[in-house]
């Protein structure tokens, strides 16, 4: 098994990955988590900083956590973070010559 990141995924990974496909894939999920954000995340066994990653909508947060860049891409359409913001996230974890293949 492997995520991304390394061959094994964190715990932390795997707990932020189970969130966000619950939180996009159950019928109920979203309203609940629009309602009460805290009460939703209460539910998972996440460290106070995994949930404010997650309710915080971290995206680079996220991203450097291991969590599975599909599973992010769908939490960031599924509460609206816009694309040019998600995606400035993530270009803001680049490092010089990380962009080559871009062009």
């Amino acid at each position: 098994m492997s995520n991304w990141r390394l061959m094994m995924p964190t715990t932390e990974a795997y707990l932020l990955d189970k969130v966000l496909y619950e939180l996009h894939h159950k019928p109920d999920d979203l309203a609940a988590y629009n309602q009460d954000k805290a009460a939703y995340l209460a539910r998972f066994n996440l460290s106070p900083d995994m949930a404010a990653k997650i309710s915080g909508n971290d995206v680079a947060g996220l991203y450097e956590a291991g969590v599975n860049p599909y599973l992010l891409r769908a939490h960031c359409i599924g509460v609206r973070i816009p694309e040019d913001v998600s995606l400035a996230a993530l270009r803001s974890l680049m490092k010089e010559g990380d962009d080559k293949w871009l062009n």
